[in-house]
């Protein structure tokens, strides 16, 4: 029995590197592959009754201890391995080659983590999807196929909204936008050291059964920052201390400040004092993530499919039917679930905001997004109460900074300028969106309270000053040396293929025609392909928005940084850079908000962006649903509050 357990333990270290060394070592027989590895690793192993002992007889070379990406002690090539400890009780059990792959990866932990509670069964295990009664379903729209449904990756709300469903992070937002426990079931804060140390509930418990640990949400955090995977959120996490140095490649991980102190214990040190740092810790990216499940189920396939998902949260995916649905049944195991009405969420992917509306008149939908005064008056028509909210979410076009000729900064004024915003929103919105003043949004609050937006005061104006467009546009041309027909030839605009946002982008392109007499081309697409275009700079320019995370100023404007992860317009401007990290640091609210002002002036001035119109949705609920349809500046739909009839 021991040596098969040396077979299995030396199959998953060398199972590792199965690319590197072009076999595939499934088909081994146990016995061949213990003698194998021995030859080729240049292992040799030892026991006792607790650990297997697995030691380089060579190292052929220096091994970098700290590979970003990778928690400590993850393996890459061959010959280079660090000592492996693997608990002997966790290689039991020959079931599951995954499940023991994980178990041997995730005792090589940054922390100290001997008393973690054991993992038991199949790694992999999903959540068994149950009969659920009809009176307690609701059908709500997701509105669109997600781009991915992966927090380590996902930007788009749509998606953290569903995360807000399948995880539960160490710190949530109540229904009234106020932090509360998560699964940190309290906290404690150091003015002095800048340190959280979080006390994680005894109860929380993954859909595949383990529980719920610091070192999930430590491992989570280690990937964010990993380089390889491509977060544009990383950036999210550079309150914390070194996290950023961390992601530069110039720290290793245990300089970085998060360090599990046992199973329900995290102590995280900041950057410097942050005041919004408790609603950082509930962002999407800053959810838990299973290691034994990612490990097992591997990377890439990681969080794709239905059975690809390992959760803590009140809800569980059970099925995803891609450009079609996702269904969700609440998780019984999640500590809150006595209190939740709703069993299950069928998700509907329409795109169409008209045929939203008809699924929902026909009884198919229980709630629906009202975008367009026209549907309001369909809903009303037919009889729907609608309901109306505060949105933090600001709508713009992407400019191209990098573009030969978007980078003339009079260019983008003669665009942005040419724009009646007010206009727009009467033609094609028909309803209570509001054009932009600032970009921060009116919901996100000033120093003392009050709305910063006001602070900011009126840098666009609703009706654009279009013939200073026609001044700007002639300044442009004669820079850029070109003229209005190179123009033509070349500029286009980005958009989604929804009848809604293509009438937007052809609102645009009939006043560039009119106010400048350029021609711009509209090119709709699906919102991966745009979202894929703006992160590679394949784009002139792009309409998007961005919808606050949380309850502060930055949350809008450190998106402008140099190669910030959420700037894909090229914009770089070295004030604004020093601004955002002086109001990292300032304590002084007063001095910090200045700094902010300042930021705002700089993008009204250098336009990286057209601001257009803050959002300001409607929607209609079924009489199935008597209350609590969770909607705010901050936060979407929450099922979890929601009261059936």
């Amino acid at each position: 029995m021991k040596n098969c357990t040396v077979c299995i333990c030396l199959k998953v270290i060398i199972h590792k590197n199965t690319r590197k060394l072009g076999q595939d070592f499934h088909s081994f027989a146990t016995c061949d592959l213990a003698i194998y590895a021995v030859l080729c690793m240049q292992y040799e192993f030892s026991l006792n009754e607790n650990f297997i002992i697995l030691s380089p007889i060579t190292l052929g070379g220096t091994r970098n201890e700290t590979e970003k990406g990778f928690s400590s002690g993850s393996v890459r090539g061959v010959g280079c391995f660090r000592i492996r400890w693997v608990r002997w009780q966790q290689l039991q059990s020959t079931e599951s080659i995954a499940a023991s792959e994980s178990s041997a990866e995730s005792t090589e932990s940054t922390a100290s983590g001997d008393s973690t509670p054991a993992a038991s069964g199949d790694a992999t295990a999903t959540f068994t999807p149950k009969t659920v009664d009809a009176a307690k379903t609701i059908s709500l729209n997701a509105g669109m196929e997600p781009t991915g449904l992966n927090t380590l990756t996902s930007t788009y709300s749509i998606e953290f909204a569903l995360f807000k469903h399948m995880y539960e992070n160490l710190v949530t937002l109540d229904d009234d936008d106020n932090t509360a426990p998560g699964a940190a079931e309290s906290w404690d804060y150091d003015e002095d050291t800048l340190t959280y140390t979080f006390h994680l509930r005894k109860d929380g418990v993954w859909t595949n059964g383990d529980p719920v640990t610091a070192k999930d949400f430590e491992f989570a955090w280690s990937q964010a920052l990993n380089p390889d995977v491509a977060s544009d959120y990383a950036y999210f996490l550079y309150f914390i201390k070194n996290a950023e140095k961390y992601f530069n490649g110039e720290v290793t991980w245990d300089e970085v400040g998060v360090k599990v102190v046992d199973d329900y214990t995290l102590e995280v040190t900041l950057e410097q004092p942050t005041p919004y740092a408790l609603f950082l810790f509930s962002f999407g990216t800053l959810a838990p993530i299973n290691q034994r499940f990612y490990e097992a189920v591997g990377a890439d396939l990681y969080s794709t499919e239905a059975q690809y998902f390992c959760t803590n949260g009140p809800f569980a995916l059970t099925e995803w039917s891609h450009n079609d649905k996702i269904v969700m049944q609440k998780n019984d195991a999640w500590h809150g679930a006595a209190d939740v009405e709703v069993e299950e969420i069928d998700w509907k992917i329409i795109t169409d905001a008209n045929a939203a509306l008809s699924s929902f008149l026909a009884g198919d939908l229980d709630m629906v997004g009202l975008g367009t005064g026209e549907l309001i008056k369909q809903a009303t028509a037919a009889g729907a109460t609608i309901q109306s909210y505060t949105d933090g979410t600001a709508f713009y076009i992407y400019f191209n900074n990098n573009d030969q000729y978007l980078s003339n900064v009079n260019l983008r004024r003669a665009l942005f300028n040419a724009i009646d915003a007010q206009k727009e929103i009467d033609t094609v919105w028909q309803n209570d969106n509001e054009p932009m003043t600032s970009f921060t949004a009116p919901g996100v609050s000033a120093a003392d309270g009050t709305s910063f937006a006001g602070k900011v005061g009126e840098l666009y104006a609703p009706s654009r000053d279009q013939e200073k467009a026609k001044e700007y546009l002639a300044t442009a041309l004669s820079e850029l040396g070109c003229t209005v027909d190179d123009l033509s030839a070349h500029l286009s605009i980005d958009c989604g293929d929804s009848p809604t946002s293509i009438a937007e982008a052809s609102f645009y392109q009939e006043q560039w025609r009119q106010v400048l007499g350029i021609e711009v081309a509209v090119n709709s697409m699906i919102t991966k392909q745009g979202s894929q275009n703006r992160k590679t700079g394949n784009y002139v320019m792009s309409i998007t928005g961005w919808g606050p995370d949380y309850n502060d100023p930055n949350t809008f404007l450190d998106m402008w940084v140099t190669d910030g992860g959420n700037n894909q317009t090229g914009f770089s401007n070295e004030r604004y850079d020093e601004l955002i990290d002086l109001a990292a640091k300032e304590t002084d609210l007063e001095k910090r908000e200045s700094y902010f002002i300042e930021c705002e002036q700089i993008i009204a001035d250098q336009l990286p962006i057209g601001p257009s119109f803050w959002r300001a949705p409607s929607y209609a609920c079924s009489d199935k649903i008597k209350g609590g349809m969770h909607r705010s500046t901050f936060q979407d739909i929450n099922a979890v509050y929601v009261k059936l009839s």
